[in-house]
């Protein structure tokens, strides 16, 4: 054991319980009053070292300015013989959170929203005294009776505008730029060596709460190098890619403590932890088909609120949120109706909708052009986009659509050969409720999903490439006649907020990787404007 028997005359050293970066934690006993507590001893190698020594006895001089039920509370401080120096704190019976997590790997949301709140509420006083742990993890949050209580601030820094005196007010002490941390934990100003705020915290407690629902962090890698750059400029897997379980609410709220930019987190963890709070709250039922939205003003900026830029575009973070919306109902089946210029009739799918072409029997091979030609001649009306579509091996479609003026004017067209000529075979209205009239209508084809067969996106956008307006995204799959839909509309109330609205279908496990896509083609879509 690395540390005398009695230290300071007065506590006799029983047994190591921990060991961290800087230093190890033993178990002693208070001589004359027989209590426990906890010394923490620096290594031997740093005590050489007065910058580290000095942010040692820091550690001492913050956590006895924080006084919360929820922080270890010091009791004493000082120096071994060998000048090592060592800080006496409370002892609390309990396990760490990356012990737990080891053991059970996943917590149910009321659980791990629990836990963060509680770590949001030390944070919250911490703050207001302008200290920032900056190493927020698993191991540093004990578990106990009586609740969270979080350890370690060993490398805590006090924010320059704190009102505390010039013996406790610190910076860097490696220099400006310095790295210091746990990357798997870090936020990402944090992994670039940027200035460090009450945000980073934040941050971090938006990882552990990834972590406690998902059974892993957002970002895993065997080198730290690498888990800092992806901290840094990757956006975490959505967490319904990894637990459909989640309340939607409890997943925006999570992406939104991940935002990559400070100010698209919460001000403040008293905010944090009233959101955590707020999304396990169970909404009265809502009627089928009712659309309903969610509002992403904490991570999708449309305005600048000092006005001193046009417009500010919506950072690539924002889009993650929207796997949380609320279900959005969305038409998606086949409309049966005619009457509208160059609409024809159309059938159950799979079922020829129009009469053969005589001229289309000894169709050219599919090309753009012969694809835009076949389907002017087939549809006999304006057709702004047609492209080739594979929807199965050897077989290919054509994805016609056709920007009409009027609520269910606008529809996507899928035309097949079917006996020697092109017919169409699928129809579907892409402004089949107000929300959409005026959009304007383009497609591209992608293989989703990697099975060979192809996918039809649609996506509306307004024409005045307003990111105010509404704006809509379609994903038809050919080989099941299946559609998922993403649509961003304005919200009422708040002109700088949209509202992200899903069809339901798009919200299921199964349908992660068409979201993922829908959530890409929005997320270029908005950085244009």
């Amino acid at each position: 054991m690395d540390a005398p028997q009695i230290i300071a005359g007065r506590f006799r050293v029983e047994r190591e319980i921990g060991r961290g970066g800087m230093g190890t934690v033993y178990r002693a006993m208070h001589l004359v009053l027989a209590r426990p507590v906890a010394i923490k001893i620096l290594k031997e190698e740093f005590a050489n070292y007065p910058e580290v020594t000095e942010r040692f006895m820091r550690e001492a001089r913050t956590m006895a300015r924080l006084r919360h039920p929820r922080a270890a509370i010091i009791f004493d401080a000082g120096r071994l013989e060998d000048g090592r120096p060592f800080i006496v704190m409370e002892y609390v019976e309990g396990e760490t959170l990356a012990v737990r997590l080891a053991r059970e790997g996943r917590f149910t949301p009321e659980a791990a929203v629990k836990i963060a709140v509680e770590i949001c509420d030390v944070l919250a006083e911490a703050h207001r005294l302008g200290i920032v742990h900056r190493d927020l993890k698993p191991s540093n949050i004990l578990m106990s009776e009586r609740g969270v209580c979080v350890l370690d601030f060993g490398i805590a820094k006090i924010l320059a505008t704190a009102s505390d005196d010039a013996t406790t007010r610190t910076h860097f002490t490696t220099g400006s730029g310095a790295i210091i941390g746990t990357p798997r934990y870090m936020s990402p100003e944090q992994c670039l060596g940027h200035k460090v705020s009450t945000g980073s915290d934040l941050y971090s407690v938006g990882v552990l709460l990834y972590e406690m629902l998902a059974g892993r962090p957002p970002f895993v890698d065997a080198l730290a190098s690498a888990v800092l750059v992806k901290q840094a400029t990757k956006l975490p897997p959505p967490l319904p890619t990894l637990r459909d379980d989640i309340p939607p609410p409890l997943t925006t709220a999570v992406h939104t403590l991940l935002a990559k930019r400070p100010e698209q987190r919460p001000k403040t963890a008293a905010l944090a932890g009233a959101l955590l709070q707020r999304s396990i709250i169970r909404p009265p039922a809502q009627r089928a088909g009712v659309e309903t939205a969610m509002p992403l003003a904490s991570t999708i900026s449309i305005l600048s609120s000092n006005r001193r830029a046009a417009a500010r575009t919506v950072a690539a973070l924002a889009l993650l949120t929207m796997c949380g919306a609320l279900f959005f109902a969305w038409a998606q089946n086949s409309l049966k109706t005619s009457g509208s210029e160059g609409a024809i009739d159309s059938s159950a799918r799979g079922r020829d909708s129009a009469s053969p072409n005589p001229a289309q029997t000894s169709a050219p091979p599919l090309t753009p052009d012969t694809a835009r030609r076949i389907a002017d001649s087939v549809l006999r009306a304006t057709i702004n986009d047609a492209r080739i579509v594979r929807v199965r091996r050897g077989e290919s479609a054509i994805a016609a659509v056709h920007n009409g003026r009027g609520v269910g004017a606008s529809q996507l067209y899928l035309i097949q050969k079917r006996k020697g000529s092109y017919r169409v075979t699928e129809r579907m209205s892409l402004d089949a409720d107000r929300a959409a009239r005026g959009l304007r209508w383009t497609t591209e084809v992608v293989d989703a999903d990697g099975d060979g067969s192809e996918e039809v996106i649609c996506t509306g956008t307004n024409t005045k490439g307003n990111s105010h307006d509404a704006q809509r995204f379609i994903l038809y799959v050919p080989r099941t006649g299946k559609t998922y839909s993403l649509q961003l509309a304005p919200d009422k109330k708040e002109s700088n907020v949209l509202n992200a609205q899903w069809s339901p279908n798009a919200l299921s496990p199964r349908a992660a990787r068409y979201r993922s896509i829908l959530r890409q083609r929005a997320e270029s879509s908005l950085s244009t404007l």
